[in-house]
């Protein structure tokens, strides 16, 4: 057996041999131990000598020959230890941090969420994440890689974590997969920031896309779930949880079909249940626990349609509206919901209904709308209702009338539109009322200052006639 190599498989007397081989002083001994510099290294070696190995005494290094030069395999004296990095930020891990195994990572000191994104997946990646403070921790993946937990078995691309003081290992298991180990408390996909859903529509057809607005951002979202049928002129209510639309046309027998969308995964919803009789250009609004839509009725036109939203259970109130009409507008407060302006045929319409949600009785009341009007847009914050623009029949608006729920008085905004507008659809963020205007245009008023602004924002498919709903 060779003495200037290490022991191969089918060689005996490894002791000997290893001891010959270690004695060697190179760089004439191709291998062994070798005490010079780097410029002594043992030379004259070719891509035959693929897979050499020395130790140098004088670096304390263990090398490795490719084939074409030394590599360092490891350093004496180097000891590799697991080690935590707090971070109060978001921050992007990189493969090289994930590659080793022995970095961990914490939010601890941060004062809000801290989002932990993963770096694209390799097989063998492994980050410790541990949740440090009392606040909110995330982690994301890129690439559309899954995330797998025993708390989400079909994956997802971003989870998060509320529960202090614990920690769980990711790792990767594959090229788009990384499965959560060692898991500490709770992980759970994180609910979708507030969004305004704009759903069906007119442009050349009756259409079914859902599109909208993210309203932190103001940047347009679009979901792939769409209608469960093509519509137009209807109206839209949301639940803590869902937005569900119906009435409307576009499709025979499809003005009291009833579908929406989840919130909290944007996907399609479609109840079995539909309301009570079959609408188009009606009004809409929502209690807590109820939907409920007027006007435009085919069968009993001045009926009013409930919708439970805990059941997904529709039926008609006893109560009804005053006058049959279409094209009016909804609005509510937490104890009272409102129907206002619209039109029959030719005849336009200023009344405003009332329709108590503790007695779900409906009244006509004296406070009436400044003009007559159709068409309208309407939001609602806590403590008022808007009524945007509309048509007269005689001129379209650019004004923006404010409603006073608990002293149901009426008044109009010094501030106007930048244009006359019509057929607008009402969306509510937390702060602003956006009135999304026909083909694809939305203007805000601003709760706090009444003051009117637009937004440069367009929806996916310039449309109009379409109905809304917003998660919170």
């Amino acid at each position: 057996m060779p003495t200037n190599q290490l022991p191969i498989k089918g060689d005996r007397n490894w002791g000997t041999t290893l001891n010959n081989w270690l004695k060697q002083l190179g760089p004439e001994s191709l291998g062994g131990i070798h005490n010079g510099d780097t410029a002594g290294r043992p030379a004259g070696l070719t891509v035959d000598d693929e897979g050499r190995v020395y130790i140098d005494t004088e670096s304390k290094e263990l090398l490795n020959w490719d084939g074409s030069a030394w590599q360092i395999l490891l350093t004496g004296n180097q000891e590799q230890k697991f080690s935590i990095t707090a971070k109060t930020t978001d921050y992007t891990i990189t493969p090289t941090e994930a590659e080793t195994g022995l970095n961990g990572f914490s939010n601890d000191g941060a004062t809000g969420t801290v989002v932990f994104t993963l770096p694209d997946a390799v097989a063998g990646m492994k980050v410790t994440i541990i949740n440090a403070g009392s606040q909110t921790l995330q982690v994301q993946s890129v690439n559309d890689d899954k995330i797998y937990t025993t708390d989400i078995p079909i994956g997802a691309v971003k989870l998060e974590n509320n529960t202090n003081s614990k920690s769980s290992v990711f790792y990767c298991v594959s090229g788009t997969k990384w499965i959560v180990r060692d898991k500490g408390g709770v992980w759970a996909v994180p609910p979708l920031p507030a969004r305004g859903y704009l759903a069906g529509g007119y442009i050349a057809g009756a259409q079914n896309v859902i599109d909208g607005i993210e309203f932190s951002s103001e940047t347009a979202i679009d979901p792939a779930a769409t209608l469960s049928v093509k519509r137009s002129d209807f109206a839209g209510v949301s639940s803590a949880t869902s937005g569900y639309f119906s009435a409307g046309s576009g499709v025979f027998a499809t003005g009291n079909e009833i579908d929406g969308i989840k919130f909290s995964d944007e996907t399609a919803i479609n109840p079995s249940a539909t309301i009570s009789t079959q609408r188009h250009a009606s009004a809409s609004f929502n209690s807590g626990l109820k939907g409920f839509w007027a006007g435009a009725a085919t069968v009993d036109p001045l009926s009013i349609s409930s919708f439970i939203f805990a059941t997904e259970t529709a039926a008609a109130l006893s109560s009804t509206i005053g006058t049959n009409r279409y094209h009016l507008s909804g609005l509510n407060s937490s104890t009272d919901g409102y129907f206002a302006g619209g039109r029959f045929n030719s005849t336009h319409y200023d009344a405003i209904d009332n329709l108590d949600f503790s007695t779900e009785t409906a009244s006509v009341i004296s406070t009436t709308l400044s003009s007559v009007k159709s068409r309208t847009g309407s939001v609602s914050s806590d403590t008022k209702g808007y009524i945007q623009a509309g048509d007269t029949g005689v001129d379209v608006l650019d004004t923006v009338e404010s409603f006073v729920f608990s002293s149901e008085s009426i008044s109009t905004l010094a501030s106007t539109l930048s244009s006359q507008t019509e057929d607008c659809e009402g969306l509510v963020s937390a702060t602003k009322g956006y009135f999304a205007e026909s083909y694809g245009y939305f203007y805000t008023v601003d709760f706090a200052s009444e003051s009117i602004s637009d937004v440069s924002l367009t929806s996916s498919l310039n449309r109009s006639r379409f109905a809304g709903c917003q998660s919170s």
